[in-house]
């Protein structure tokens, strides 16, 4: 009999035992779970040139048809800086068009522009590039340019092309931006350029990566701040 009392005992306490050990594992798999990674943060554009003319040109258009999409030139209102000699250039494209784009590049003389190209088309929707290491273009030190993208709807009626552009300038590294960026990670020198006020380096090195990476949101979450930043909503 006390045999019996003893296994009915000790079949008792390793059941109540299992119990608590099966309403304790949740808890501690979930103290265990890793955490989601957190967004990065956000670069900050900080222009150096506040004060200086307005030289983006925007979207708006006279045409009847209501055929050519939603068109941005990615720049800030003011010139944007560069430090490289044939930077890239983006634009922005709402929809689709099969319409002729023509680009134009314009220095000191604006009688006589540096390039005039017509892109190849078609264009998908979002956000396109102009690379002028494509056209043999150099930008010199401290001299300013304006860029223009136009869409052409009827080529016999240029009332009705869309024109966007913007202003560019190529500045000369400072001592401690080149620092910065020789100590930092390829992957983080948009953080540096755009503080420094290097719209198109900071956009372009931005770009590349959601290139490489089009499904991570940390990157164009990055990319929607900057143009938000400059007053390009809505962009992505």
């Amino acid at each position: 009999m006390k045999i019996l009392v003893t296994v009915i005992a000790l079949c008792l306490a390793l059941a109540t035992s299992a119990v608590y050990a099966d309403e304790k594992a949740p808890a501690d798999k979930a103290a265990t779970k890793a955490e989601p990674a957190k967004p990065a943060s956000m670069p900050m554009f900080k222009p150096t040139n506040l004060g200086a003319p307005m030289t983006r040109l925007g979207g708006a258009t006279r045409s009847a048809t209501g055929t050519v999409p939603r068109t941005e030139a990615l720049v800030p209102e003011v010139p944007g800086h560069t430090l490289r000699a044939q930077p890239v250039l983006y634009w922005y494209l709402a929809g689709k068009t099969d319409e002729r784009v023509d680009f134009a590049l314009i220095g000191l003389d604006p009688v006589n522009p540096m390039l005039e190209v017509t892109l190849k088309g078609p264009f998908e929707p979002g956000i396109q590039r102009i690379r002028l290491a494509d056209y043999d273009v150099t930008l010199e030190p401290g001299l300013d340019y304006q860029w223009f993208v136009r869409v052409v709807p009827n080529p016999d009626q240029r009332l009705y092309d869309r024109v966007v552009g913007g202003g560019i300038q190529r500045v000369e590294p400072s001592a401690e931006l080149d620092a910065v960026l020789a100590s930092t990670q390829k992957s983080d020198a948009h953080y540096a350029l755009a503080e420094a006020g290097i719209w198109y380096d900071a956009l372009d090195s931005l770009s590349v990566q959601i290139d490489a990476s089009p499904d991570d949101e940390n990157l164009r979450a990055q990319r929607a701040a900057l143009f938000d930043q400059v007053g390009l909503e809505g962009v992505d």
